[in-house]
């Protein structure tokens, strides 16, 4: 529900003066706390990190988490800010302009605040491979399969000869009932068939 604004009927007695009718709830709204998820991408060089965090403080926005990677020549970094109203909207309409002088592609997604789930159980997976399309396709649907959250999940090549090999790590929360005992034993099998370097499966219990 937005401000309104009343016109009342015209008088014959003069000029009559719209009344404005303010929305408590919209006043309230622009001074609570408000969460925006930004990305950029862009061909890295040096300054180019500390160029997009000033704007970000100079329009009022506070960094409360954020990821940076390379990727080739090209950077990433997501940021999820936190600011009143005001200042994430000014923040949505002066970054893209700004990023077209830098040469980046950024989105941006209003959100909220995260609220972690609380897990009784959680793992760390590791595999070490040889470098083949669908490897990770394959991990990622057997911790599916397996009732496994995937909280975080990294993936390096590394480069050697006769051929590349492909270490994954993920981060795990168990997401349904289901064995954890029985994860491991899977994964171990899951690992052989698929002629794995290396493996590794650690379970971690959360303790009242």
């Amino acid at each position: 529900m937005q401000d309104r604004w009343q016109w009342p009927m015209a008088s014959p007695f003069g000029p009559c003066h719209c009344i404005h009718i303010r929305n408590p709830l919209m006043d309230e709204r622009r001074f609570m706390t408000h969460y925006l998820v930004v990305t950029a991408i862009g061909t890295d060089r040096p300054g180019i990190v500390n160029e997009v965090t000033r704007h970000v403080s100079g329009c009022g926005c506070n960094i409360v988490d954020s990821r940076l990677g390379i990727f080739g020549n090209e950077f990433t970094f997501i940021m999820l800010l936190s600011g009143d109203w005001n200042s994430l909207m000014q923040l949505e309409i002066s970054l893209p302009l700004r990023s077209q002088e830098w040469d980046l592609i950024t989105m941006m997604k209003r959100t909220e605040r995260h609220q972690s789930l609380q897990y009784d159980i959680s793992a760390n997976a590791e595999i070490l491979i040889r470098d083949q399309p669908g490897i990770v396709s394959q991990c990622t649907q057997f911790f599916s399969d397996h009732g496994w959250d995937i909280q975080a999940m990294q993936t390096i090549t590394l480069e050697q000869q006769p051929f590349n090999l492909l270490k994954a790590s993920f981060q795990l929360n168990l997401a349904k009932q289901g064995e954890a005992a029985g994860s491991q034993t899977a994964f171990a099998g899951f690992c052989r068939e698929l002629g794995a370097e290396s493996f590794e499966f650690i379970v971690n219990h959360k303790h009242a």
